[in-house]
């Protein structure tokens, strides 16, 4: 490395705040953009919602046949929406905490990286993605939950929607 490429990286890296918004956009709209494409499924999120409002397409659907490949395409799909969803509502606590850190270092005392720390909610929704996985999986296999990801039959169904009719309200 030269002298003009170390000063220019350290530019970068000085404007902390401007790389932690440009990496968080930049993941959020990778997120989105890979969600409405399908998710790696091959089908895009409108030929979804097309076959969804045909009369009779739920039915129609073949339930997928779960393998190893298809539960780890499943977890990144679930990685990936709750990156999408839940990145942008964790901006301002990652950028606060790269403020704080800013003047850590600044100070000489100890400090960790915003990536860091932003990596531990991914580690965290990636938990959350392997429990839904697993959850979609075994629901899929007892035909409790349709390939739309549609409640199947009301009896074993953890939750009822409740309507005021239907509840006699």
């Amino acid at each position: 490395m030269t002298a003009t490429d170390t000063t220019t990286l350290e530019a970068i890296l000085r404007r902390d705040r401007a790389v932690v918004v440009v990496t968080l956009v930049a993941v959020i709209t990778i997120a989105w953009i890979w969600i409405l494409l399908g998710a790696g499924t091959g089908m895009s999120t409108w030929d979804m919602a097309l076959g969804w409002g045909a009369p009779g397409m739920a039915n129609v659907m073949v339930p997928a046949v779960w393998t190893l490949g298809y539960a780890g395409l499943m977890f990144v799909m679930w990685w990936a929406m709750m990156a999408a969803m839940m990145l942008p509502s964790a901006a301002p606590i990652l950028l606060l905490f790269a403020r704080i850190n800013r003047n850590q270092k600044a100070g000489g005392r100890p400090f960790i990286p915003a990536g860091i720390f932003a990596a531990g909610y991914l580690v965290a929704w990636g938990g959350f993605s392997a429990l839904a996985t697993g959850l979609q999986w075994q629901l899929e296999q007892l035909g409790l939950l349709s390939p739309m990801m549609a409640r199947r039959q009301a009896t074993g169904s953890a939750v009822q929607s409740c309507s005021p009719p239907a509840c006699g309200s």
